[in-house]
């Protein structure tokens, strides 16, 4: 006998729950029906039921809580051809709502023989949507907290890197401090993140979704806007955040992603069982990196914040570490911070840039990159032989020489 937990609405539900009653042979019996996705995780997690029976469209399903269910029982998906565009979320099992019992039994027994994994289900599905691609170049633009300048630096390399005829996206994950739709003057705002995390997490971020949350703000350069309200951190998990940077890297393209200083792994350290986590973009992001810059002040009090956090972001697997000690000018010079720093630390690559508040704060209010406020600074021109350094494009597509 088939233990059902049925999570289902309307008159499908009263048929099933019906016909699986009257059925003589007795493969199946629904042991809950459950009104909506919250109670059905929390019968699976009791350990009721041997299969979820369970509607696609339910509010709330997508791949993280479709994993938390598979690892207690098996779940075979009702599909209501009544509700128009939908996803199978990438499940085996799935029936038609309105199917005979018949072959929802068979979908039952089916589901119950085969011993689902938790993660069997997932990446076929999104390898499918998004289709084959070339691999692009994920670039993390990190930096200890105290505001370093991250956000100038991945801006402006960002732009740089465009100008310099490399498609790039721009992406703002600092769940802490969203800013990169201001500093590009970009009015109409939308958080383009947390929309790439639910269209993942549906299974729907095929390669049209993606290219229309990405708007061209300037030529080569698209802009994934970041959650809008820092209050809204919780909508964008590490699974889903997972799937956006497999996404993004199928475009063939570089990604530059702004993140946040925090490195801690937050309220997975205080709850017993899954969390969100207000950290998870940086996480996500620094252990899917294909490089990291790290932006630190000129300045004892950065510099040791960057020392401690170092070890840090080696255990999330940050290895092509590239620093860039930003603000650097009187009274110590250049080559004191450099000896300074290499004496501690062994990066790929070591990069200071001037000490240019008159230029930076110009950008700021104009809501302009330093290409087009200030293209004859000393930090532009630094800014723009690093976007075309190894440090950022890899070396594979850097040129022999930068460009002056």
């Amino acid at each position: 006998m088939i233990d059902v937990v049925l999570c289902a609405s309307g008159s499908d539900e009263v048929r099933i729950v019906h016909d699986l009653a009257v059925d003589r042979g007795r493969t199946a019996r629904v042991v809950r029906r459950c009104a909506d996705l919250a109670e059905t995780l929390a019968v699976v997690s009791a350990g009721i039921g041997d299969v979820v029976l369970l509607d696609v469209s339910v509010r709330g399903l997508g791949r993280e809580p479709l994993a938390t269910l598979l690892r207690d029982a098996a779940v075979v998906g009702l599909w209501d051809e009544r509700a128009g565009e939908q996803t199978s979320l990438g499940l085996r099992h799935v029936v038609p709502a309105s199917a005979p019992i018949e072959e929802i039994l068979a979908a039952l027994v089916a589901a119950t023989d085969s011993g689902d994994e938790a993660t069997d289900w997932v990446q076929e599905a999104s390898d499918a949507a998004m289709g084959a691609g070339s691999d692009g170049r994920l670039v993390v633009v990190w930096g200890p907290g105290g505001a370093p300048g991250r956000t100038t630096v991945a801006v402006n390399l960002a732009a740089e890197a465009a100008a310099g005829g490399h498609e790039t996206t721009l992406v703002d994950a600092d769940t802490y401090g969203p800013s990169l739709s201001q500093v590009l003057g970009v009015l109409d705002e939308a958080p383009g993140l947390v929309a790439a995390c639910r269209a993942h997490d549906r299974d729907t971020l095929d390669e049209e979704t993606l290219g229309s949350l990405l708007p061209l703000v300037q030529p080569g350069l698209r802009l994934l806007s970041g959650i809008g309200v820092p209050a809204r951190w919780a909508e964008v998990r590490s699974s889903s955040l997972d799937g956006v940077w497999q996404a993004l890297a199928r475009r063939g393209e570089l990604v530059i992603a702004d993140v946040g200083a925090v490195l801690e792994e937050d309220e997975e350290l205080s709850y017993d069982t899954a969390a969100p986590q207000r950290n998870a973009a940086t996480l996500s992001a620094v252990a899917a990196a294909d490089a990291v810059i790290a932006v630190t002040s000129a300045d004892p009090v950065s510099i040791t914040r960057l020392l401690r956090d170092h070890a840090r972001l080696e255990e999330l697997g940050a290895g092509e570490l590239h620093l860039v000690v930003n603000r650097v000018g009187p009274p110590i010079s250049g080559d004191q911070v450099r000896e300074l720093l290499r004496g501690r630390l062994e990066p790929a690559s070591l990069h200071l840039l001037p000490d240019d508040p008159v230029a930076c704060r110009t950008a700021i209010w104009d809501g302009a990159l330093l290409a087009e406020s200030a293209p004859r600074s000393p930090l532009r021109r630094a800014l723009r032989e690093l976007a075309l350094s190894p440090a950022l494009l890899g070396s594979a597509l850097a040129p022999v020489e930068p460009a002056r």
